[in-house]
């Protein structure tokens, strides 16, 4: 059904204008409405009734905080999260590839799985049969803001081959869960071009 599967983008302009407050009451709405539609529609595929939270404003993060109380790693000190996720990928792009080996062209599909990088919101009072999941910006130490400040997004999108990463990840996370919900950065910004123009289904 088509009212399934959707990535979705909360942006704004300015700060300050609880996007990150409405993106995080609207997951737990569309996660008690995917747990009765799952009911009626268990016989697709995925994780029936799941909603995905991706933190995508790396500059700022804070959408975990909203969920401190049902998260294993309340200050994600020890998680990592989006950043690493891409960093990871970056690294092996530019690793050197022996000449005489093939590289198969979808080597970089295995890196845009984010099953390694995603806490659970672990809420006791949610109906069964979903769940809501948060893929953070990054692990919350010293290193978070060197690596996001010195990381070059034009070079990842012009030499790296950045966007079909995105697209495979865009894939992936529309074949795992129902709704998919991206908290972006505000303003014109490299990384607000990503989360309104190329993952989003409506904005």
């Amino acid at each position: 059904s088509d009212i399934y599967r959707k990535v979705i983008t909360f942006y704004s302009y300015k700060g300050g204008t609880g996007r990150s407050m409405a993106l995080a009451n609207v997951a737990c709405i569309l996660r008690k409405q995917a747990s009765a539609a799952a009911s009626q529609a268990n016989q697709r595929k995925g994780r029936i009734g799941s909603v995905l939270m991706i933190d995508f404003d790396l500059e700022a993060p804070g959408l975990h905080r909203y969920f401190r109380p049902f998260l294993i790693d309340a200050e994600v000190t020890a998680s990592p999260g989006l950043m690493d996720m891409v960093d990871n990928y970056a690294s092996h792009a530019i690793r050197p590839v022996e000449t005489e080996a093939r590289l198969d062209p979808e080597w970089y599909v295995q890196y845009a799985d984010v099953a390694d990088y995603v806490l659970s919101i672990n809420f006791q009072h949610f109906p069964a049969g979903g769940q809501i999941d948060l893929l953070p910006a990054g692990r919350q130490g010293d290193a978070y803001a060197t690596m996001v400040s010195s990381f070059n997004w034009q070079n990842f999108y012009d030499r790296l081959g950045g966007g079909g990463f995105f697209e495979a990840m865009r894939a992936h996370v529309r074949s795992c869960y129902d709704y998919v919900l991206i908290d972006s950065r505000t303003g014109v910004s490299d990384t607000a071009g990503i989360c309104s123009v190329q993952m989003p289904d409506d904005l």
